[in-house]
Parts: structure tokens; C-alpha cells; sequence
């Protein structure tokens, strides 16, 4: 991606946009391996001009190609620059809806995207191209052909330590994985970690995107599918909480019996593929009943305390308010944050297993001494992520004694 950036760099540096003063370098690759590079161009009946996206097109026709295989869009701001409907309309003549499209700014690479996300992404809508998951996977079979996972790990805030002990380790950042979401907080480096853990085969997702950071729900289908097409039967899911109970307090380790979905969004909104999952998937039991009683054996035969709690998730985000605190204790929840709930619904979506475990981090607001703070979660998390790990390392020491597929 690295020569499509230099070339996007260079047409933005030349971008002539003395009207808006918004400078957009655009890049596509043609069939061949071939790059070529355009800029916008205003004049003075401005806002009418010549879009970069359409002026590298119209370099790669004039050169005789007609298909376009991978995208590059670079513009200065804090909102992503994404094709307006006119050049979306171009690329659809020359390129498929599981392109890769590299979104930029000056400084590299902020998201990327496919084609068939486009649309959706300019108006904050839900939903992932499918063929963003084939993407990913023919990227990751380039950089470790042999891998063949079979247990998914999901690393929340303050637990990527946890790759430090994967063997053989492959690590692969999101940045090179075609529609992969790119972390932007604190805590999640954005890193696939391919391997194994007490010799079983695992894919690990250093780290996940969250709906706060910007990015739609859909956007966790991409990373969910490319590790079911990997080979994963299972998926754990990690999370740093806050507690809703006193007899649960900060450093608990807790196995997520259910959850309680108030982010306002679902990763299955949009067009669905009845080849990936059903459109309306059952989520009477979303988290492994036989998986959750086979950690809380090993837990026991560890001594380590595992309780069990529903975990509800918000938008964020702010941490919540005391009196939100109490309408979501009425409603049953033992635990509150801001993730989980998207790759959970995914998961079941394609058909994987899938077990959740949350680290508590502190008492949830009105609950405890002083404010919340993001440093705090990460500090505590870290406290207790030695537990986590001992957990899953022996969970999985089990697991890899079994088929885990007739687990």
C-alpha cells in the first residue's frame, strides 16, 4: 500500500483547490499492478470541477486499462474523505464490491474499507460487503499460508499482553488487512496475532474498534468472518467492565452468561447473505453453556474465583451516570461497557461458539469512591489480566485434549 500512498501524497501536493481549500489526492491500481494518481481541480464555477477520484480514473482509461483493484483516497481533516456519489459511480464501472479502498490523511492510513462499504460509511449506515472477509483472508494466507486456527480470542482494553506467550507466533497489523478496522483508543494496538496457546491453533485480534470511535456496527462483521473462514469454531470474547453488584468488585474475573444490548445498533442491519448466516439469527443463547461450565472446572481446579453476570453494553463514550447505573441494575444487568455485544451477534451469526469473559475494572458509577477514568480501567485491567491468562491457557490446554469442534 505503500506505493499508493506515496503517489496519493504527491497528487495531493499538487491538488489545486483555491475555493474550498480542501486538497484531495486519489489513487487506484489498475489490473495490472499499475498506479495511477489524480487530484481535485476547482475553477470558478466551483463547487463544480474535477474530483481526484475521477481524475486517476481517467489516467488508467487513457492507458488502456479497464479494472481497478485496489483504492486510495488522501485528504487533510477530521472527517474521513470518502468518493462523492458521482466518482462512487465511476468506480463501479471498473472495480468490485470486495475492492479494498484505503481512506488517508497526510500523516497515513485512518480506515479501510471495501468498495461495496462506501455508501454505507458516507451515511452512517450499518453493514459489511462480504467479500471484505475474502479480502482479508487471501492477505493473511500471503503472510502465514499455513495457519489453520481453531479457537478466535478477542482482546479488550489492557489484555493485548496475552499474545506475549502465543508460540510461533505471525503477527499481521489491522492496517494491512483489507476492510479491517483500525483501533484508535488507548490499549488496543490493532494487531491479528496467529499462533498457538497451550498447542492449540489461535487467531488473536490485539485489540478491537468500538461504535464510539466512529465506526458502524457493521464494521465487526469483516474481522468475526475472516476468523470463521480462517477455521475458528469458537470465539472468546474479552472485556473490561464496571460492576453493578457489590459482591462483584474491581479485579473479579467474570464468565458473561448473557447480555443486554443498548448500543442502538446491531452488526446485521443492512442487506443480509444467506450464505454467511440467517437473516434472523437466534439469540436465545448467545454465550456457550457447556463452554462457560467447562471454564468455570478449569477455574476451580486453578483456584481462581470466576462468577458468572450479564454484561450490558452502551454507546459511550462517557462512562454512565448514577441514575443510568440504577435503570440498568431494574434491568438485570451485573456488568457495564462498551463493547462485546456487536461480535457476540456476529459470531452467532455465522454459527461460531462463543464464550465471554470480562475483567472488572471498577464499580460503576454511584458505586464507588471517585470518578471514572479510562486510566483507571487500564490499570486494573492489567492487574488482573495474569488470571485471564492462566484461565484461557488452561481452558484451552483442555480443549486441544478434545475435538473441539464436538466439544
Amino acid at each position: 500500500m505503500n506505493d499508493l500512498f506515496q503517489a496519493a501524497l504527491r497528487a495531493f501536493g499538487n491538488a489545486h483547490a483555491p475555493y474550498s481549500g480542501f486538497r484531495v489526492g486519489a489513487v487506484v491500481r489498475g489490473g495490472s499492478g499499475k498506479v495511477f494518481a489524480g487530484a481535485n481541480v476547482e475553477n470558478t464555477s466551483y463547487p463544480e470541477g474535477n474530483c481526484a477520484e475521477a481524475s486517476a480514473i481517467a489516467a488508467m482509461v487513457a492507458a488502456g486499462e479497464r479494472r481497478i483493484i485496489e483504492v486510495l483516497v488522501l485528504a487533510a481533516g477530521e472527517r474521513l474523505c470518502t468518493p462523492c456519489g458521482g466518482c462512487r459511480q465511476r468506480l463501479a464501472e471498473f472495480a468490485a464490491p470486495d475492492v479494498p479502498v484505503h481512506l488517508c490523511d497526510p500523516d497515513g492510513l485512518r480506515r479501510t474499507v471495501t468498495f461495496g462499504e462506501l455508501l454505507p460509511l458516507s451515511f452512517g449506515l450499518q453493514g459489511t460487503s462480504p467479500g471484505a472477509a475474502t479480502t482479508a483472508l487471501e492477505a493473511i494466507r500471503a503472510a502465514a499460508p499455513d495457519a489453520a486456527p481453531k479457537v478466535g480470542i478477542v482482546l479488550g482494553s489492557g489484555l493485548g499482553g496475552l499474545t506475549d506467550t502465543v508460540e510461533d507466533a505471525i503477527a499481521i497489523p489491522y492496517a494491512d488487512l483489507p476492510g479491517f478496522p483500525q483501533p484508535s483508543v488507548e490499549g488496543h494496538e490493532g494487531r491479528l496475532v496467529l499462533g498457538r496457546l497451550a498447542d492449540v491453533p489461535v487467531a488473536c485480534l490485539q485489540g478491537r474498534v468500538h461504535l464510539y470511535e466512529g465506526a458502524p456496527a457493521g464494521a465487526v462483521n469483516v474481522l468475526v468472518r475472516t476468523l470463521k473462514a480462517l477455521g475458528c469454531e469458537i470465539l472468546v470474547l474479552t472485556n473490561a467492565s464496571g460492576s453493578l453488584k457489590p459482591e462483584i468488585g474491581p479485579g473479579t474475573l467474570v464468565a458473561i452468561s448473557d447480555h443486554i444490548n443498548l448500543l442502538g445498533q446491531s452488526p446485521l442491519v443492512g442487506p443480509n447473505d444467506a450464505t454467511v448466516g440467517p437473516r434472523f439469527p437466534d439469540m436465545s443463547a448467545v454465550y456457550d453453556r457447556a463452554l462457560r461450565e467447562r471454564a468455570q472446572k478449569v477455574a476451580k481446579r486453578l483456584g481462581i474465583p470466576l462468577v458468572s453476570g450479564v454484561y450490558l453494553a452502551t454507546l459511550g463514550p462517557s462512562f454512565e451516570t448514577p441514575a443510568e447505573i440504577r435503570a440498568f441494575g431494574a434491568l438485570g444487568a451485573d456488568l457495564v461497557g462498551m463493547s462485546t455485544v456487536p461480535e457476540a451477534i456476529s459470531a452467532r451469526h455465522v454459527g461460531m461458539r462463543v464464550l465471554g469473559f470480562s475483567i472488572v475494572t471498577n464499580r460503576a458509577a454511584g458505586l464507588g469512591a471517585g470518578p471514572l477514568s479510562h486510566d483507571e480501567t487500564l490499570a486494573r485491567a492489567a492487574e488482573a489480566a495474569d488470571s485471564l491468562k492462566r484461565l484461557l491457557l488452561g481452558l484451552l490446554e483442555e480443549l486441544g485434549r478434545d475435538d473441539i469442534e464436538n466439544t
